[in-house]
């Protein structure tokens, strides 16, 4: 099997005893080995800090002012390098750097493909591709989350639940959009009540620009009809005359009549007086109408409060007619839209118990094939713990329904184990044994390995607390996985290192001249590591 994502090397700089130090890996099996203090357990303590562990100021090294260690990984896999570049840290070619520098004042720096980069990422990141089995509480294995994914990878159960997980997220925007209506149903009450007031004030005046104009004259027409009768009457005065006086209409008739009596005496003018005269005769009918209205007090009052209105929504509304009728129509635009969003409350209430209920299928049914999933891999983790030299051991995954719609359904999952026939099953996560969790571990790996997106696997304490046929089956079992992917293992019986590719052998000596301790490593493979399997063999380890 061709490995896309592994770990090339290591580069330790004034890390405790390592002062400079190049450690090179390969896919696989790569046991670490060495005497008890040689220091093999700091290039583990190295390897956390490059997924992201926690940074002590006690691993720089006496008398320097850093520690650095950088990890070089062969990089083709697709995934690992397309979540890299949605995350800013691209891949250039087949190589990702990962460093992280630690100063003697506890400060440090961290670096992905040279880029500066947050622990949390790192973090993130690590869990995400590898995998570090030792520290037990912090194990993602133990998680009853990803515990829950395996089971979902070993059953086949991905596209389900990501189909699930697509209708979850409908659902999701649909309850939120259904709260901020219910949240908004008050307000839009209260904003309704207001327009309709408003409306209903427009509409009552029916707002025009010539109604305003023709108002506004029969306004002016109205308040100075007492004026023009008094006009009036003196001009009629003029037209009739007064006692012993002749008026303008007389007189005029008196001229026609004298005129067409004697044509000669103004020629071609005489049309001209039969028109005026005429012109005079309408002149008097407008003045006998003048004088014949009377005022009306209700039409008068009428109009002024009409123009009031005008006056008052101008004011209210932008300071002409214009801005009123158009603040009438926004008005009536948005009554609309707000009358519709209880249609839309409606329809969003049927749409989110639609969602609601496919989810509740949908989480039944997987919980359903879980259930058939885990009796199966509950009985291939028994077989296989068993290989691993635990008789009687057995390993039950029990599911239960939670009370409510989880991201993944409603399945909560709990792998427990019964490491001695008959003293009761407990939860892995509670195991005393690290040993033993550590077989059961490797267990799920061997059966899961080729369905997760981990493909580094780093055992600390794999080998606490057995010997012989265990051991050797162990370290089967490690090089079952290593061949999916790359394992890196620190183990002190060399029934397990025998199995291994690449053979890290990690000394300590101490330097005459600087009387200093200081770690060193050897990379093993072919022959070279039977040679040292024997060596350990004899010497105890």
């Amino acid at each position: 099997m061709s490995t896309t994502f592994y770990l090339k090397n290591l580069v330790i700089q004034n890390f405790a005893t390592f002062r400079n130090q190049t450690i090179h890996f390969r896919p696989g099996f790569n046991a670490i080995v060495g005497e008890t203090g040689s220091g093999k357990s700091l290039v583990l303590d190295a390897l956390q800090l490059i997924l992201g562990g926690r940074a002590d100021k006690k691993v720089v090294r006496r008398e320097t002012e850093f520690s650095l260690v950088e990890a070089s990984f062969h990089c083709e896999d697709p995934e690992v390098k397309a979540y890299l570049l949605e995350e800013g840290y691209p891949v250039e070619g087949k190589e990702l750097i990962i460093k992280r520098v630690v100063y003697k004042n506890g400060s440090t720096k961290t670096y992905v493909n040279h880029l500066s980069c947050t622990i949390t990422f790192l973090s993130s990141f690590s869990r995400r591709y590898i995998d570090l089995v030792g520290q037990f509480e912090n194990q993602k294995l133990l998680s009853s989350g990803y515990q829950l994914h395996l089971l979902d990878y070993f059953a086949k159960l991905k596209s389900e639940v990501e189909e699930y997980q697509k209708i979850l997220h409908d659902y999701k925007a649909a309850r939120k959009k259904q709260d901020e209506l219910e949240a908004s149903r008050r307000e839009r009450e209260q904003r309704l009540d207001y327009l309709s007031y408003q409306l209903q004030e427009i509409e009552k005046l029916n707002p025009s620009s010539l109604d305003e104009q023709d108002l506004l004259k029969k306004k002016n027409t109205l308040v100075n009809l007492e004026k023009t009768q008094r006009l009036s009457h003196q001009v009629r005065d003029l037209f009739e005359g007064s006692e012993g006086t002749a008026g303008l209409s007389g007189l005029t008739r008196q001229l026609v009549s004298l005129v067409g009596k004697n044509p000669d005496l103004c020629g071609d003018q005489n049309e001209k007086l039969i028109l005026f005269q005429d012109q005079l005769a309408l002149i008097q009918d407008s003045l006998d109408h003048a004088l014949n209205s009377e005022l009306d007090p209700e039409e008068l009052e009428g109009v002024m409060e009409r123009l009031d209105m005008y006056s008052k929504l101008k004011k209210k509304f932008g300071g002409s007619v214009e801005s009123v009728i158009q603040s009438q129509v926004e008005f009536l635009k948005e009554k609309t839209l707000l009358e519709e969003l209880e249609t839309n409350l409606d329809e969003s209430g049927a749409n989110l118990q639609s969602l609601e209920a496919e989810l509740k299928a949908r989480s039944e049914l997987l919980h359903e094939k879980r259930i058939k999933a885990s009796r199966k891999l509950s009985k291939e983790l028994t077989e296989r713990v068993r290989l691993l030299k635990m008789t009687g051991a057995s390993i039950t995954i029990s599911l239960e329904k939670s009370s409510e719609l989880l991201e993944t359904g409603m399945s909560i999952v709990h792998f427990t184990a019964e490491t001695n026939t008959g003293e009761g099953f407990f939860r892995i996560k509670d195991i005393a044994s690290g040993g033993e969790l550590s077989r059961i571990l490797l267990s799920l790996r061997q059966i899961l390995s080729t369905y997760d997106s981990i493909s580094i696997f780093l055992f600390d304490e794999i080998d606490t607390g057995i010997g012989g046929e265990t051991a050797n089956c162990i370290g089967k079992a490690l090089a079952e996985v290593g061949a999916k992917g790359q394992v890196i293992a620190i183990t002190h019986l060399p029934q397990i290192a025998q199995f291994s590719e690449v053979l890290i052998l990690v000394q300590k000596e101490t330097q005459t001249e600087e009387k200093r301790t200081e770690s060193s490593v050897r990379e093993l493979v072919g022959k070279m590591i039977m040679k040292e399997v024997r060596a350990m063999a004899q010497l105890g380890q």
